[in-house]
């Protein structure tokens, strides 16, 4: 052992050289078979898609899917689009937001407020202040949680600007230029696109809210299946201690949903959510709620949630119509309980037969008296004729024929109405007469309400 240890102790200086690139060698070889393995775990992060973490989830109808989010310490607006599994940026704008830091809490702070509002108006340049640029959005500011915390304030605007946009520089509104707003302005829809506000953005993978609003989802399924077969307290159970909603309108509301329960009528009430976003870990969700019969749908309005997670438990801490449906007139009787009111109209409205022969009735005299606007009236705005026509070109091509023809008399025998939820569909043999033709045919229309009203939508001759 001794003389081994002598032996080493007498290296060559060219052997312990040789030894070293060796031992460099060896090294350097770990790294490389190290390298791939760090370069693919490097480049899944670099391809990881982002997004920012307050939009959750939408709806893909064309007036659900785009978001907008201002971030106040770049002065930019980004615009988003929710493609069915996440959202994606399309477009970023330059902004000007209050001249002062921070989220706005007091009328005359000149700061910009930060969470998630909606667009409630929207004004043209004819309409506005030189100030305001082309084109002008409300928004809903102060919501109802900024109410309940105590912010105030007014007119807290996204809109254009006749001068040099300049950062900070507003009194809490959203300024932007004339042509991005301009070009901004197709992708809103009032009510629904959301604009949310923060002082910087912080992002997260793509699908990391999924969980969220798969609970968020479940937990509204849940709450609305109380408020149609639950006990009071089951219903308020899914409200925050602190939050205590108007429940005046329950004993009413028993008595309406077991009177419509135990008819022989179907009866439900359903929801579909639109858009889920979050500010400082507070849901803010949209849901369309609609009263449905065996023969009709009644809308009953959007409806906003301001929802929180405590623990493994959701819990309301809001809740306020962001837009009521064209049946409901806010009021002091129904302003708190438009889902009763909703389903006061159910006993008016069961009478759908005779709502479809007046519509008919003033399509057929309307027709005959050439009375255009009147008949136009009649039909809903996607309607398409038979030979692909638009309800403008349909009606420029009926204005035609009451300038060619002297008189026009139409008449209608064995009328049908057939009923399938918030659609109809009716027959009935057409005599039509003019100064110049005279026809005799099977007419098939198709009918859905557009604003609580019967209207036209489809239109399909076959002469007899």
């Amino acid at each position: 052992m001794h003389s081994c240890g002598s032996y080493f102790g007498h290296v060559p200086k060219e052997i312990t050289l040789i030894r070293t690139i060796c031992n460099l060698l060896s090294l350097l070889l770990i790294l490389l078979s190290i390298t791939p393995a760090f370069a693919v775990s490097h480049n899944q992060q670099a391809n990881t898609e982002l997004k920012p973490a307050m939009l959750i989830r939408s709806g893909t109808d064309q007036g659900n899917k785009y978001a907008i989010v201002v971030e106040k310490n770049t002065q930019s607006l980004f615009l988003y689009e929710y493609n069915g599994k996440m959202y994606k940026e399309i477009d970023k704008f330059k902004c000007s937001t209050g001249e002062a830091p921070g989220a706005k809490s007091v009328s005359g702070d000149k700061k910009t407020p930060e969470g998630v509002y909606f667009f409630t108006k929207k004004y043209q340049k004819k309409d506005l202040a030189s100030i305001y640029g082309i084109r002008a959005f409300t928004t809903d500011y102060p919501n109802l949680l900024d109410r309940i915390i105590g912010r105030n304030g007014h007119s807290i605007w996204m809109h254009g600007t006749n001068k040099p946009l300049k950062g900070r520089a507003s009194n809490g509104c959203v300024a932007l230029v004339n042509s991005d707003i301009e070009k901004l302005s197709k992708y809103i829809t009032l009510n629904r696109t959301p604009i949310i506000l923060v002082d910087k953005i912080s992002y997260v993978a793509g699908d990391s809210d999924q969980k969220n609003a798969d609970s968020i989802f479940k937990f509204l399924l849940n709450w609305n299946n109380s408020l149609q077969k639950g006990t009071y307290h089951e219903y308020l159970n899914f409200y925050d201690h602190k939050y205590l909603p108007d429940i005046s309108w329950w004993p009413e509301w028993n008595k309406l949903r077991k009177k419509n329960q135990t008819s022989d009528k179907a009866f439900s009430i359903e929801i579909k959510i639109s858009v889920v976003s979050m500010h400082k870990e507070i849901y803010v969700v949209l849901i369309d709620q609609i009263v449905r019969t065996a023969e009709l749908d009644l809308p009953v309005g959007t409806k906003k949630f301001f929802i929180i997670k405590k623990g493994d438990e959701l819990k309301i801490i809001g809740e306020e119509y962001q837009v009521l449906s064209n049946m409901q007139k806010p009021n002091s009787e129904n302003q708190n309980n438009i889902l009763v009111a909703t389903c006061r109209k159910l006993k008016t409205t069961v009478g759908y037969k005779q709502d479809i022969k007046n519509l008919i009735n003033t399509w057929v005299t309307a027709w005959s008296a050439k009375d255009i606007k009147k008949y136009s009236k009649c039909y809903a705005k996607n309607f398409v004729s038979q030979g692909g026509a638009t309800l403008q070109s349909w009606v420029k091509y009926k204005k035609r024929l009451n300038t060619k023809y002297d008189f026009i008399r139409v008449t209608i025998d064995n009328l049908i109405i057939k009923k399938d939820r918030n659609k109809s569909k009716v027959s009935f043999i057409q005599t039509y007469v003019s100064s110049g033709h005279r026809s005799v045919s099977l007419k098939r229309l198709e009918l859905l309400r557009e604003r609580g009203l019967w209207k036209i939508y489809r239109e399909i001759s076959e002469n007899i």
